[in-house]
């Protein structure tokens, strides 16, 4: 037995199993990388939903209701199922690529020893519970056996029942990967699909990216990808020096409100941009006058979303914008003029940044190269039902992520006024920063 845990909450008894599509893609269909993709190649999505028991008289899903479903959805989404491959032919040094050979989505069944609701009240505490929800694996060491999808299903001793879905980034960014475990919810629902259209050939190279948008500038690859300090060869994990930890903090829509009203935000000035200068503004002073040229600079990282297509993307691509910030002194600065700094970023398309960052090495990191805050406000993680039930808590964070640490914003649950903030630091600051945050927006400890 296996047994994973988070403070008293224990995950443990875990057994894998695989799901494939319906219909066979073949051995000799490949599936082409972008620069943009590639450049996340060290990167993971981790999202956690979390399903109270079902109502007296209504029976729980069942292992194999969930999983009937994954046959038709992976027919859509056929890549998702592939392994990597390197093509030894290619000029530019064994470049990977999907082959979609039908390996299939590995499935794990876990148990928890908690009720959801001892979760939840777990998580709304101390943060950093759903770490424990969803696989903690990587591709690699051997890419042919490295599944690009892990699907968690955990069960909780009340009846609940949780979603942890493990997401290489280097197939497609969070509001790809949200539209993707929707479609499998709405096929579980019995509800009307629209297919990928945007999935792009698997018989044909990408085209090479267009130009950017009007106003839109290129980012300087330094100051948003950092060289690994040895290839990492065929094991994709970010090398680290410091032991990251998965953090999680929730911001009340009464909080955000207050907070516009105490900085007399201007109406560029949004709600990520106010969570996330609290959070950099926190950080910096958690790590002081010795981290204090690492704090000045972060990342910024923005989603787009196709609105037409219900708040997320179809299809499989890494199209978000990549832009970075600097400040003199961050840990005093006024939290209103970090947030105008975020608001006024210069953004540069993925694929633009990994064009600038080819010429420095294969082995890049995105999230974590400087402290990354990620914009994730129009992604409707809540958005994922099966059936009648609706989900109780969801969290979306990136793993696999460099020394500076990384955090998500999106929309809580009650309809989205609240923000989940959710990432990974390094151990010793989730603590800190939790309390930090507390402090600026006036809630009791």
């Amino acid at each position: 037995m296996v047994t994973s845990s988070s403070g008293d909450i224990s995950v443990h008894s875990y057994r894998l199993s695989t799901v494939v599509p319906s219909s066979v893609t073949g051995e000799e269909v490949n599936y082409e990388l972008t620069d943009a993709d590639l450049l996340h190649k060290l990167h993971y999505l981790r999202a956690v939903h979390v399903f109270r028991a079902p109502a007296p008289g209504v029976a729980a899903l069942t292992i194999r209701e969930l999983k009937e479903p994954m046959f038709p959805w992976l027919d859509l989404y056929f890549p998702v199922s592939g392994r990597l491959r390197r093509r030894e032919e290619a000029a530019d040094g064994e470049r990977p690529y999907v082959r979609c050979n039908d390996c299939g989505v590995r499935i794990v069944e876990a148990t928890c020893d908690a009720t959801v609701d001892e979760w939840m009240e777990a998580e709304a505490a101390r943060g950093g519970q759903c770490k424990v929800l969803a696989y903690d694996k990587v591709i690699g060491p051997e890419l042919f056996f490295s599944p690009l999808l892990y699907v968690q299903v955990t069960s909780f001793k009340c009846g609940g029942m949780a979603l942890g879905f493990t997401w290489a980034h280097l197939i497609g960014d969070i509001p790809c990967a949200a539209t993707c475990f929707t479609t499998w919810a709405n096929i579980l629902s019995g509800k009307k699909v629209v297919p990928a259209p945007t999935l792009r050939d698997p018989l044909t190279s990408p085209p090479p990216p267009g130009p950017l948008p009007t106003g839109v500038a290129a980012a300087p690859p330094s100051a948003v990808v950092k060289v690994t300090a040895a290839p990492v060869g065929d094991h994709w994990a970010v090398p680290t020096t410091h032991d990251m930890v998965p953090f999680s903090f929730h911001v009340t829509e009464q909080q955000l409100k207050s907070l516009q009203l105490q900085l007399g935000a201007s109406r560029h000035v949004g709600t990520f941009e106010l969570v996330a200068a609290l959070t950099w503004r926190a950080l910096a002073g958690i790590r002081g006058l010795d981290e204090e040229d690492a704090t000045r600079t972060v990342t910024v990282v923005k989603t787009i979303d196709d609105t037409a297509n219900g708040g997320g993307r179809l299809g499989l691509t890494n199209e978000h914008r990549i832009g970075h910030v600097v400040a003199t002194s961050p840990a005093v600065t006024d939290v209103a003029k970090l947030a105008a700094l975020l608001a006024g970023v210069s953004l540069a398309d993925a694929a633009t940044v990994a064009a600038e960052a080819a010429a420095m090495a294969d082995d890049v990191v995105v999230y974590g190269a400087n402290l990354t805050l990620v914009d994730a406000e129009g992604v409707d993680v809540y958005g994922m039902e099966l059936g009648p039930w609706r989900p109780a808590h969801v969290e979306y964070a990136v793993d696999g992520v460099g020394d500076g640490g990384a955090v998500v914003v999106h929309r809580d649950g009650g309809g989205g006024r609240g923000r989940t903030v959710a990432g990974v630091v390094r151990r010793g600051e989730a603590d800190r920063l939790r309390a930090a945050l507390r402090d600026a927006l006036r809630v009791a400890v």
